[in-house]
């Protein structure tokens, strides 16, 4: 299959809270850059045939810059639309992962990028010892829920692409939700709910590993 990878990235985060932590992030310009570095060599590393689309949403300076157009089939950055940019760096993280997510199914359509599947993962994380790409090589929804189906993992999931229609559609149904300050991980499950459940397969672990922006928290999923 051919696997196009989606990274929602912003590495230069702007000191803002969050609807639910003062503090927005504990690591540096700097080592946000470095762990996003280890996103992209790690999904080199491990998802054949892969392309990756990195969606940025900071002033990054040019070294950063050139590093990532380098290191990516597809880059856009999205900091300089100053609406945009208020969405994804404002009290919703929600609101700010939906935004990327919109603007980088557009791209894809744009530009008619082919692909079967669409990975996400969450810039900073990176794919761990678990991950096992034959449990994503087929059509179908491939995720992570903790214990809680009304909670479930967003910092890595894979669509096929004959689902990326109705997930681009419910994304901009729900953008009021996002407003709301809605955790993506509860707007995903709606998602996974209204979606056929013999299309979707729900891993004991999907296989991602990373730092938790606003607590250094490590999570294993």
């Amino acid at each position: 299959m051919n696997n196009l990878v989606l990274i929602t990235s912003v590495i230069c985060i702007e000191n803002k809270p969050l609807s639910y932590s003062n503090i927005r992030s504990v690591y540096s310009h700097k080592e946000r850059f470095e762990q996003t570095k280890k996103t992209i060599q790690t999904i080199r590393e491990k998802i054949p045939n892969s392309k990756i689309l990195i969606v940025e949403c900071s002033n990054l300076n040019k070294d950063m810059t050139d590093y990532l157009v380098q290191n990516s089939e597809y880059f856009i950055n999205l900091y300089y639309d100053e609406k945009v940019r208020n969405n994804i760096t404002g009290l919703s993280k929600s609101l700010g992962e939906g935004t990327m997510t919109i603007y980088a199914i557009k791209y894809i359509k744009d530009n008619n990028i082919e692909y079967d599947n669409l990975f996400k993962i969450t810039g900073r994380y990176w794919l761990s010892d678990n991950f096992n790409y034959n449990y994503f090589n087929n059509d179908i929804i491939i995720h992570y829920i903790n214990g809680d189906i009304n909670n479930t993992c967003t910092s890595l999931y894979k669509l096929h692409k004959v689902n990326i229609d109705d997930f681009m559609n419910f994304l901009n149904r729900n953008i009021n939700l996002m407003y709301q300050c809605i955790g993506y991980e509860v707007l995903f499950a709606i998602f996974l709910k209204e979606t056929k459940p013999n299309n979707i397969i729900n891993l004991n672990k999907i296989g991602v590993n990373g730092y938790i922006s606003v607590s250094n928290d490590f999570a294993d999923n």
